[in-house]
């Protein structure tokens, strides 16, 4: 008998936890959880730029550096050179790019070349492919 009641005991304490831990949780919201409110954006994040190509699941990146100054990673896939010159301005434009892997902030030439193209923001004035590096 005695020992039925202490079980008894002890899954109610537990079950107790239970209850008053998902309370708890419910009334202070994780960082992951839910959109974020203005004061957790980050504004200060480090940018960048990126050009479609015709390759399945290939995009370059425009230099090998952030808007902010930082260095991409190596061998992240990148553009070496286009032609004609790269000209975000002109909305729908092909270039043949020549590709390149970045390698300490440049981006030298692998010799090959693909068709890309930056998707132009007609409403920013740039293109919308610019990405945060976080």
């Amino acid at each position: 008998m005695a020992f039925k009641t202490c079980i008894t005991v002890i899954a109610v304490v537990y079950a107790a936890q239970i209850i008053c831990g998902a309370k708890d949780e419910d009334h202070s919201p994780s960082s992951s959880e839910g959109p974020l409110s203005e004061s957790e954006y980050e504004y200060d994040s480090c940018l960048y730029t990126i050009l479609n190509t015709s390759k399945k699941n290939l995009t370059l990146v425009v230099n090998c550096t952030m808007e902010c100054g930082d260095i991409l990673n190596n061998s992240m896939p990148c553009v070496n050179v286009t032609y004609p010159p790269l000209n975000f301005s002109i909305p729908s434009q092909n270039y043949t790019c020549t590709v390149g892997d970045c390698r300490n902030g440049t981006c030298p030439s692998n010799g090959n070349n693909v068709t890309c193209w930056a998707e132009y923001d007609k409403y920013k004035g740039r293109s919308s492919d610019t990405f945060q590096l976080q």
